[in-house]
């Protein structure tokens, strides 16, 4: 993984109260404390075994190019930790992302267990009133019944055991409901998903003013992909970037084949 040991502290003029340092996460253009926009800050998620770069390097450049100010964490050691200690590393994190930039809120951008990642941080960190909206890429929301997740020792890979579907950790979450606060939610997954499956267990359970969602195949039939290679298709990037443009109500025309 690449190590965030390393960071990048914006300058304070003497008297000043010191800004946070941001992780180094290898990607141009993510964690600038230079960067200003009138928009919301987005604040990336991404999965289990993975880093910012491996699942956010061909999105970045489309979110900086619409105006975006892009911030990301390595969560978990890769993303194997328990998903409530990786929620509470969000949470701090999103307390220095709102004090870098004087956002009231932020927007996230989640990629697989970086969906309940979200899903955890709202729910148990405070988070729900710091986030407007969430988008939500092949997220393991409500677990997975995909063999793998439950196959590695929980001592190895704790968010592993936690994204089994039914798993302590969601029967928890699932007491609350699947929305929190006044967060909108937009979601989208592949039919070739064998990873988070089955693919309707990532969509949140919500009506449509607070949820939106879409199985990219039935967009563009012609589609080819999966849950790894997801995030990088450039018909899923244009429309993550109209859902964060309108708050989390993108259509299904936002999602260009």
């Amino acid at each position: 993984m690449i190590s965030s040991a390393a960071g990048v502290t914006a300058q304070a003029s003497p008297g000043a109260v010191p800004v946070p340092s941001l992780p180094f996460v290898g990607v141009v253009g993510v964690n600038d404390p230079t960067c200003h926009s009138g928009k919301r800050p987005v604040v990336l998620l991404h999965g289990t075994f993975s880093t910012v770069a491996s699942n956010f390097s061909v999105m970045v450049p489309s979110l900086s190019a619409a105006g975006r100010c892009v911030f990301a964490l390595e969560y978990g050691h890769g993303g194997l930790a328990a998903v409530t200690t990786s929620a509470g590393e969000f949470a701090a994190f999103v307390a220095t992302v709102r004090r870098v930039t004087g956002a009231r809120q932020v927007d996230v951008v989640a990629y697989s267990q970086g969906g309940l990642v979200l899903r955890t941080g709202l729910r148990l960190d405070g988070l729900a009133d710091q986030v407007a909206t969430a988008v939500l890429i092949a997220p393991s929301w409500n677990g997975t019944t995909a063999p793998l997740a439950g196959a590695l020792p929980a001592n190895f890979c704790p968010a592993c055991a936690d994204q089994v579907a039914g798993s302590p950790l969601l029967r928890k979450l699932d007491l609350g409901g699947d929305l929190d606060g006044d967060v909108r939610y937009a979601e989208v997954s592949t039919r070739g998903d064998t990873v988070v499956t089955p693919i309707g267990s990532q969509v949140p359970a919500g009506s449509p003013d607070r949820v939106r969602s879409i199985v990219a195949e039935d967009r563009c039939p012609r589609l080819v992909t999966d849950h790894v290679h997801l995030p990088g298709v450039a018909g899923v990037i244009h429309w993550v970037l109209a859902a964060l443009a309108t708050d989390g109500r993108p259509v299904p025309a936002d999602l260009t084949c």
